[in-house]
């Protein structure tokens, strides 16, 4: 996965990410790893579950609430679909 880059599976699909004091995070959503064992992060989950698990994580660490924000991602061509 490119860095910065988000990859919609498919057009209606839900992105979830996390605003840490403004600046987007990277964090071991799932806490999912690779082939070697390492934890793998990303700026962006599919799971609200596990974005809200982080942001539990974020705040036991000592991080204020008020300095995060969980964002959903909208593909840009789902925003432009009229509405019938």
């Amino acid at each position: 996965m490119k860095i910065g880059v988000i990859d919609f599976q498919n057009p209606r699909q839900k992105m979830w990410g996390i605003l840490k004091t403004n600046i987007l995070t990277s964090l071991p959503y799932g806490q999912s790893t690779d082939d070697s064992g390492n934890i793998i992060s990303s700026y962006s989950t599919n799971s609200y579950t596990d974005a809200l698990d982080q942001v539990h994580d974020l705040i036991a660490q000592g991080t204020a609430s008020s300095n995060i924000q969980i964002v959903e991602f909208v593909p840009y061509d789902y925003t432009i679909q009229p509405r019938v």
